[in-house]
């Protein structure tokens, strides 16, 4: 019985919905890099709110994954372009470590969240 909870609640590309198609990843990361809610990107791709929801909080959803890597890109993108920078400003020193102290609170936070996952 468990596994079948498990095996509803688990993304399946056989089972995806036919609008996932009209989702351009790159685009859809993006969105998530700037701050956007998954709701949000929802209303941008002219899906139903909760449709979308059920499907990024299954377990290895494919929104939920390029929308993880979507924020983790951007903010390494942007990390590496300040680490570059820092040896000769102090400003982007400033804003590296800031963005360092974020990255690192964050972590923390999912430990305690999520036990370390």
């Amino acid at each position: 019985m468990a596994s079948e909870i498990i095996a509803q609640a688990t993304w399946n590309e056989n089972t995806a919905p036919d609008w996932l198609e009209k989702i351009n990843w790159k685009h859809y990361e993006k969105l998530a890099y700037i701050g956007y809610k998954p709701e949000q990107i929802a209303m941008f791709y002219e899906i139903d709110k909760a449709e979308f929801m059920f499907y990024f909080m299954m377990i290895d959803s494919k929104l939920k994954w390029h929308y993880d890597r979507g924020q983790l890109y951007g903010q390494a993108r942007e990390g590496m372009d300040m680490v570059a920078d820092a040896a000769y400003n102090v400003t982007q020193a400033q804003r590296l470590d800031k963005l360092r102290d974020k990255i690192e609170f964050e972590n923390a936070k999912n430990d305690v969240i999520y036990g370390g996952f």
